[in-house]
Order: C-alpha cells, then sequence, then structure tokens
C-alpha cells in the first residue's frame, strides 16, 4: 500500500509539474511579439530592428513586429504576415512591420509603408477575421479582402486594387483633424 501511495504522489506531482510548464510555455509564447515568415528574399534585403541592428533576411527567417524591411536595387521580399495575408515588398522599399494582433477578432494589422511599393495579398473573403492596414505618409489603404498594391513616391501614397475593395483613409481623418 506504501508503494500505491508514492506512485500516486509521484503521479501527482508530475502532473502538476506538466502543467506548471506548459502555462509558462503559454506564458511566454504570449510575451513574444508576432513575426512573419520570409517566403522569398531576393537581392538585398535588411531587416532593421527597432534598436538599429541590422540583418540580411534570407529564407526560412521570421520578422518581428517593429522591424523595418529595406529592400535594395533588384531585390524584393514576400513575408506571410498572417494565416490569411503576406505582403509582397518590391525593390528600393522600406516597410514597417507595425502591428500585428491575432488575439482579437478580427485580427488587427499594420504595415507603415515608409518609401517603395509594396502588394498585400489577403486570401478571399478575409474582410470579417482581418483588419489588414497599409499607412502611407498621405493616407490609410484599408483592405475589404482583396489583393492590392502600395505605392509611396516622393511623400504621397497610391493604391492600386486588383481585386476586391480597399477602402482609402486620408491622414486628415486618420489623425482626428476632419
Amino acid at each position: 500500500m506504501k508503494k500505491t501511495s508514492s506512485f500516486k504522489f509521484a503521479a501527482s506531482k508530475a502532473a502538476i509539474l506538466l502543467l506548471c510548464a506548459g502555462f509558462m510555455i503559454t506564458v511566454s509564447a504570449k510575451a513574444e511579439p508576432e513575426t512573419g515568415d520570409v517566403t522569398v528574399a531576393v537581392g538585398d534585403v535588411q531587416a532593421v530592428a527597432a534598436d538599429g541592428a541590422s540583418r540580411l533576411l534570407k529564407k526560412g527567417d521570421k520578422v518581428v513586429v517593429g522591424t523595418t524591411v529595406k529592400t535594395g536595387a533588384d531585390s524584393r521580399a514576400v513575408i506571410v504576415i498572417t494565416p490569411r495575408s503576406a505582403i509582397r515588398i518590391s525593390e528600393n522599399s522600406e516597410v514597417l512591420i507595425e502591428m500585428v494582433n491575432q488575439d482579437v477578432q478580427p485580427a488587427d494589422v499594420t504595415i507603415n509603408l515608409k518609401d517603395g511599393s509594396l502588394g498585400a495579398l489577403l486570401k478571399p473573403n478575409a474582410a470579417d477575421e482581418l483588419d489588414f492596414k497599409v499607412r502611407t505618409p498621405s493616407g490609410v489603404a484599408a483592405a475589404r479582402g482583396t489583393f492590392y498594391a502600395v505605392v509611396v513616391k516622393d511623400g504621397k501614397g497610391y493604391a492600386q486594387v486588383k481585386e476586391g475593395q480597399v477602402e482609402i483613409i486620408p491622414n486628415e481623418e486618420v489623425d482626428g483633424n476632419q
């Protein structure tokens, strides 16, 4: 009977340790910022962290929220931001992965296009599951379940809709200065 008692105690202790380990993994996973997966990196594709540290990106790398991705001449990158969205960053572009929050419904993604151009590809019918925005110096292009391109040239933002709808919100409205 003593052996059964010891076994139950050991089993209970192991179960508690497993629960604690699972909880700690969940907490540490939530503490990490959301990331994107680099699926294509051709040429000079740099990731610049918030602290200014720079590294060359290659296929398979992760890009953390707060990272700026810069592409050189004849360079491009494709980053899967969420399971329902990706961006294609064209040559000579600068893009900040500003926000990715998949803990809200719909998931909230904001990409800040500083210069150059990018294409945003959202899976069809993602409008109810994803609030995807591209911020430019002149406003925000908010996707409504579509494939579209955004360009910043001479400090002005332009959007081209390939399929679906995009809402353009001028900075005056975004900043609340209607």
